[in-house]
């Protein structure tokens, strides 16, 4: 089966990045686009639901018209989606039509909806989809696709879900340098082994030995993790998604949401299974 990846559009520049950077992991594994707009989703935007029904039909049509241009411009095989909906079941429904690798979308600077999107309930939902969540900060235009990531871990042993490690094919062509991160807020014993083992055990992210540990010490999580992302100079940033939350899982709801908020460099939020 072809690879797939989806992307959330709304044709903004901060979709363009998204676009632009799926694409080229896309045509790494000879794979596919589905560039999906949901156009209305009362949870979010309750009010445009007083829309008349003629304006948006006109609206539909114009955003699929333009997608469908934008989509036959790009160097590898993609289909188009318009969905009236809200996103939770507009994703249920893509996830389960194209079994995609990841979901992708972008991020606009310096605030825009994703602020919302995580503060609010919409990120959250993506627990139900259960798939990799790539975000790609809308100033980000580094052409090479990543060869240094680092996975940013907490305390706690951990084992990605299987659409995680269906990454695993992505993972072995970009063959990147991985440093596993963790971070301790405060003085006591280390246990940034635990991450580190846990990181092993899951293949996906090639060998890793005691070298491919990073701490940082005495730092507020999210700091910490970013300020490793700089002086690592990584090109993608690995957080972990614990079942009971989808943005739950990294320290604290807040540290997570955090980083998507801040991360100069793309963000991939992995599910885990525990």
């Amino acid at each position: 089966m072809q690879p797939t990846f989806v992307v959330l559009t709304d044709l903004s520049r901060s979709a363009e990045a998204a676009l632009m950077y799926t694409t080229r992991l896309a045509q790494r594994l000879d794979g596919r686009l589905v560039l999906l707009h949901v156009f209305l989703d009362p949870v979010l935007e309750p009010e445009v639901s007083m829309v008349a029904a003629p304006v948006l039909v006109a609206s539909r049509q114009e955003i699929m018209t333009n997608m469908v241009q934008r989509a036959s411009t790009l160097p590898v095989p993609a289909d188009t989606e318009v969905v009236v909906d809200v996103l939770s079941a507009a994703l249920a429904n893509v996830v389960q039509q194209h079994r995609p690798l990841l979901l992708a979308l972008g991020r606009e600077e310096p605030d825009n909806l994703l602020d919302r999107l995580v503060g609010n309930r919409a990120l959250p939902i993506l627990q139900d989809a259960h798939h990799p969540l790539l975000l790609v900060p809308e100033r980000w235009h580094d052409a090479e696709l990543p060869q240094r990531i680092i996975v940013a871990t907490d305390a706690r042993p951990f084992s990605l879900s299987a659409p995680s490690l269906a990454l695993a094919e992505l993972f072995n062509t970009l063959q990147p340098e991985t440093t596993v991160v963790h971070v301790t807020a405060g003085h006591g014993p280390s246990k940034a082994e635990v991450g580190l083992a846990s990181a092993q055990q899951t293949g996906l992210f090639g060998k890793l030995s005691n070298n491919s540990l990073y701490e940082v010490c005495e730092e507020a999580p999210a700091d910490g993790i970013l300020h490793a992302a700089a002086e690592l100079h990584a090109q993608l940033l690995v957080l972990l998604a614990r079942p009971h939350s989808f943005l739950g899982g990294l320290f604290h709801h807040s540290v997570t949401a955090d980083i998507l908020r801040r991360s100069p460099v793309p963000v991939l939020v992995l599910p885990t299974t525990k």
